[in-house]
């Protein structure tokens, strides 16, 4: 019986190192609150790590060493009432690099239109093909994007299943239920983002994740594997370059410049000058408005 117990217990604590994919933190901002009970953005707080980590929100085991680490940071713009509220919604996360302490970014974005009810104690609930509220629909909506792009990151368009699942929720949303789901919106919302992430034109783009994460990022740490490793960078960026010739502006192309600005200067920061200036002619092209930052790449 003695060994019963130990071999449940052990099946147990299997389970727990393979469990949820997400490690999260909420941060919640009030600095113009003014009427709503501070102990409600307390709750709210417990309430979504608890809603994004311990929900299992795909069918594969994850080791806790491949989790991804996602930063949630609501900003209270405005109440609108005691229980409802107008904020920004910043989503950042990132996955490990391979025999590294290091982990990329895979997206850092900010909503600016995030606009959610919430009640002290109020359960979170959350159903696929189903609208319960604006603030779970979009919380599970980034957790989706966030999974697309990770699983992106190890196979050629490995993230369709997820992304599908993003734009599943869009689709769900009742029309005029809140501001961020549709094209009228505005061109940086929660539509574009994932119109450009499934849009055929944009396929070059996301293969290149492929490329860039675990045929570059992760081969860096080898110095036998280096080269090689910002070849396959080299050429996810001529990918990038691509897809915004395909589709100028898009706001995924930006919303990848902008999350990985500083790490392409850092990657490419020990490369060889003629390596270093093939590339800041491609990032000239697809991210213009910082040729300055990438100026240093020409340098000798």
């Amino acid at each position: 019986m003695k060994n019963k117990f130990v071999f449940l217990f052990l099946m147990l604590l299997s389970c727990s190192a393979y469990a949820q994919e997400i490690i999260s933190t909420v941060t919640i901002n009030t600095p113009k609150l003014q009427t709503a009970d501070p102990k409600l953005f307390v709750n709210l707080k417990s309430a979504l790590q608890e809603f994004i980590n311990n929900r299992k929100w795909t069918d594969e085991n994850y080791k806790s060493e491949e989790k991804i680490e996602l930063n949630v940071i609501i900003t209270i713009n405005k109440e609108i009432s005691q229980t409802s509220f107008e904020a920004q919604l910043t989503i950042q996360a990132s996955r490990p690099v391979y025999n590294s302490t290091y982990n990329s970014v895979l997206i850092q974005h900010l909503d600016k239109d995030f606009y959610f009810n919430y009640g002290e104690f109020e359960v979170l609930d959350f159903t696929e093909g189903s609208f319960s509220s604006n603030l779970t629909s979009t919380i599970a909506y980034y957790v989706y994007v966030v999974l697309g792009l990770d699983y992106d990151s190890f196979a050629e368009l490995g993230g369709d299943k997820y992304l599908n699942k993003a734009l599943d929720i869009t689709n769900a949303v009742p029309r005029g239920a809140s501001k961020g789901w549709t094209m009228q919106d505005g061109d940086r919302n929660r539509y574009w983002l994932i119109e450009n992430l499934l849009n055929v034109r944009m396929q070059g783009f996301r293969r290149g994740m492929y490329q860039y994460h675990l045929l570059g990022l992760d081969r860096l740490s080898s110095e036998e594997n280096r080269a090689e490793g910002l070849a396959a960078i080299e050429k996810a960026l001529t990918a990038a370059r691509d897809a915004n010739q395909a589709v100028p502006a898009s706001m995924l192309i930006q919303t990848f410049v902008n999350t990985k600005r500083d790490e392409i200067l850092n990657v490419y920061s020990v490369a060889d000058l003629r390596t270093r200036r093939r590339i800041y002619d491609i990032m000239i092209k697809i991210d213009g408005t910082h040729a300055a930052d990438y100026q240093k790449l020409t340098q000798p």
